[in-house]
């Protein structure tokens, strides 16, 4: 990861390796060029209705080919060998995830471009948010006010009042209820366990970030970050006490982050994608998170999964 243009979190063999009671059969793959890799993917088998699939990877949120930076040429060729070997390994079909271009030191869409002349079709389409961090705080501030159309005293004054404060800390036992009862507010359930959460920081301490906030002594909410290169944070739960829902926690808790991710020198944060997982379409947006994003600045990004059948 640390020698690529676009590797992340979700490219490592020990984040993609630490699932508790879930197993994948993996099948990585390495293309060389003469004898020096030239492309990585991350990818396990699956049985998808019935039919063989290489997917990039089940256990990340996406992945797909990381590369050192990749010409035409080479990709043009890669992508070739690629679909030789899935024909050859009784593939029916190959299903990406390609790592978004805001993890990119600068954006290049060559691969992209090649893997479509290739007969990869967009089959998943989502909006994703994502927060920049190329302006000073005091303006990030002023525009999150002015979109919420609170003054920044509104703010200040319920930190004074109910003498909030946060901490940077691993405590996942203490933040984990909250996140339950979140999810369970959606009918859904957490992707991480408890123990996958602990595991996955024990594993890689570096890469996982929580944030808890407090009013005095009292838990009301966190938020769990993942860094997932030296570019970029992802926000994947931003989760809240409703009993303490005027307190405004889940838009103190994205401030306090976003000020946190500046100092620490990143460019953005990826505020993750906006869809209804239980609509009869998983596609569907919701609208509700959307707005609250952008009201936290957030601006509307495409996070795409591309796939190629063979039969």
């Amino acid at each position: 990861m640390r020698s690529s243009v676009n590797g992340t979190l979700f490219h490592l063999r020990s984040f993609l390796s630490y699932h508790i009671g879930r197993s994948f059969t993996d099948h990585s793959l390495i293309v060389y060029k003469n004898d020096d890799p030239l492309v990585l993917l991350p990818a396990a088998e699956m049985d998808i209705d019935g039919t063989r699939q290489l997917v990039s990877h089940p256990g990340a949120s996406f992945g797909g080919f990381v590369h050192r930076g990749i010409s035409y040429s080479d990709a043009d060729q890669m992508a070739s060998l690629i679909t030789e070997y899935c024909i050859q390994q009784d593939f029916h079909r190959i299903f990406i995830v390609p790592t978004p271009q805001i993890y990119y030191p600068e954006p290049d869409e060559t691969l992209d471009y090649t893997l479509s002349r290739h007969g990869y079709e967009t089959v998943e389409y989502y909006i994703a948010s994502v927060i920049f961090l190329n302006r000073p705080w005091e303006k990030i501030q002023a525009e999150i006010c002015h979109r919420k159309n609170r003054s920044q005293s509104y703010y200040e004054q319920i930190v004074a009042r109910y003498n909030i404060h946060f901490e940077w800390q691993p405590d996942f036992a203490a933040y984990y209820p909250i996140l339950l009862d979140n999810k369970l507010r959606h009918n859904t359930m957490p992707t991480h366990s408890l123990a996958e959460l602990e595991r996955l920081h024990e594993l890689l301490p570096d890469s996982f970030q929580l944030l808890l906030m407090y009013s005095n002594d009292c838990l009301v909410g966190g938020t769990l970050n993942f860094v997932a290169n030296p570019r970029a944070v992802i926000i994947f739960y931003n989760m809240m006490d409703h009993q303490y829902a005027s307190l405004q926690p889940a838009t103190l808790q994205v401030m306090e982050t976003i000020r946190w991710a500046q100092e620490k020198g990143f460019n953005a944060l990826d505020f993750g994608v906006s869809q209804e997982p239980m609509a009869s379409d998983p596609l569907t947006p919701r609208p509700p998170l959307i707005r609250f994003k952008e009201e936290l600045t957030g601006r509307g990004m495409i996070r795409k999964a591309l796939a190629k059948s063979f039969v």
